[in-house]
């Protein structure tokens, strides 16, 4: 097989090896060098005309394009995130051709974790060192380093974990509103057994006021705050969180994990450093786990909606009503207007260049590629960012596409575990909720094999199915749901990163 050629409506196909001019690939005589990854016509477009992959519009054709012919950004103009020849949204009517069937197992799969007050259940008990602004950052760490060249007690799924960030002050309401959202999110999520906030004393977001949000939230969390002014300075703020959190981890030991099921899981699904085979092979497969999670009475959150641009009216289809099918296209389609007042074009930052070096041409592209990865259950709900998530089945959560704020909004919702594709490889990974690194090609998987923890590779490779690709998926769900490590977590990878609206003040 040298090239795959997507959906029956599809002019053109992608290039699983580089292909050379003379060759002739699936009946059609290359003109030109096509590279690994990238698209080549498969019948004559004339400019002006669709450019067609997955069944759906990528963009339209800036030049006459031959069969054979490479296909890339040189003659592809794209349609959607235009600010730069647009100041509208560009309405593109198109029908769904794609297959709707829900893929479900008879297997019944056993895990463990830790079942919370409010009946939510994480799979890691970690205690959380939350700094609330960047000015305890240092204090924060300092805790963290210490606890680590201590005799705490600890186990790999029962630890001292920290982030840092740049919020908290000098941010204008709904700004700070966010942040507040997404620290005490952060803290109540089940795989955090307690937190310790630290904040400086003079800030906008209060230690003492995130404390009393979180036992709001969630009463039976453990929380203790501190503030650097109130302890009288670094040292002695530093030598009180370490004392918090050497106490906290003793109680923290003392959780056994219970038996739960596929029902416990809150699945985050996330796309990085995405290539063209990121479509056709790891976010297939892990459309295929987050159906099997849901038929099973699990959730699944699905964000990114700046890379859902050009593939909401896929996902609109599937609103388990009408208004989950409003909300879904309003929310998308007014992301992308926030763009097109920028008055700039979304390629570049969105696919980025490395997404368009590995093949990606269009932010259409990219978003039909990337909403496989919430297989095809129905969307039951819309969320804001960093909401927490309250629906069996799938859910769609307004984010934007930049990775870590993705995923701290996913984690701050209540997700307990994620599954992370990525084509050109990542080191990615959250101090709170496990994340499972699934490749889409073999060479990302071997050249960073110390970051990526599974291949869907082999469905070019060794003629593996997407089915079998995606039950991997889950395997590798419950084990590391059981306490295995991920690459991440080996690698203590902390990054959380929050949404930020507006300027700072």
């Amino acid at each position: 097989m040298k090239a795959v050629h997507v959906g029956h409506n599809d002019n053109v196909a992608t290039a699983v090896e580089k292909l050379i001019p003379g060759e002739i690939v699936m009946g059609i005589t290359i003109e030109e060098e096509i590279p690994k990854g990238h698209k080549f016509a498969t019948e004559p477009i004339a400019k002006g005309e669709p450019i067609i992959k997955y069944d759906s519009h990528i963009g339209i054709a800036s030049v006459d394009i031959k069969a054979g012919q490479w296909v890339h950004v040189h003659n592809i103009e794209g349609e959607r995130g235009r600010g730069d020849v647009d100041n509208m949204v560009r309405h593109i009517k198109q029908d769904v051709h794609r297959d709707r069937s829900v893929i479900g197992v008879d297997t019944t799969y056993a895990l463990t974790g830790y079942r919370r007050g409010d009946g939510s259940f994480g799979f890691r008990n970690h205690v959380l060192i939350l700094p609330t602004v960047h000015c305890a950052n240092k204090v924060v760490e300092r805790i963290a380093n210490s606890i680590a060249w201590t005799d705490a007690p600890h186990r790999e799924d029962t630890k001292a974990v920290y982030v840092t960030h740049q919020h908290g002050c000098s941010e204008l309401s709904y700004d700070a509103r966010q942040t507040m959202d997404v620290l005490v999110g952060t803290a109540t999520n089940p795989n955090v057994y307690g937190v310790i906030l630290v904040g400086l004393g003079c800030e906008v977001i209060q230690a003492k006021d995130t404390a009393e949000e979180i036992k709001i939230r969630a009463p039976y969390k453990k929380v203790e705050f501190l503030t650097i002014q109130g302890e009288g300075g670094t040292a002695a703020a530093v030598e009180k969180g370490v004392k918090l959190a050497k106490e906290m981890l003793e109680e923290a030991m003392q959780e056994s994990r219970v038996p739960g099921t596929l029902a416990d899981v809150v699945l985050g699904t996330e796309c990085g450093g995405s290539d063209s085979f990121s479509g056709l092979t790891a976010n297939p497969s892990l459309g295929v786990a987050s159906d099997i999670v849901v038929t099973q009475g699990g959730s699944v959150i699905l964000a990114e909606t700046t890379e859902l641009i050009g593939a909401e009216h896929i996902l609109a289809q599937r609103g388990i009503n009408d208004d989950v099918s409003k909300a879904i296209v309003d929310t998308i389609t007014g992301y992308e207007q926030t763009v097109i007042d920028s008055h700039a074009d979304i390629r570049g930052a969105n696919p980025s260049p490395g997404n368009i070096e590995g093949g990606l041409s269009s932010i259409e592209e990219k978003s039909l590629g990337c909403i496989y990865k919430a297989g095809n259950s129905p969307v039951v709900a819309v969320k804001p960012y960093a909401a927490p998530i309250t629906d069996k089945g799938l859910t769609f959560m307004n984010t934007p596409g930049n990775d870590i704020e993705q995923l701290s909004g996913m984690v701050a919702g209540g997700c307990n575990i994620c599954v992370f594709t990525t084509g050109r490889g990542t080191p990615t990974g959250s101090p709170v909720t496990p994340t499972i690194k699934l490749s889409s090609n073999t060479f990302t998987f071997e050249n960073m094999a110390d970051c990526i923890d599974l291949n869907a590779g082999g469905i070019i490779d060794e003629g593996k199915t997407i089915e079998e690709v995606g039950k991997e998926v889950v395997e590798e769900i419950i084990a590391v749901a059981n306490g295995k490590q991920t690459k991440a977590e080996l690698n203590e990878q902390n990054d959380f990163s929050i949404w930020r609206l507006a300027t700072t003040v």
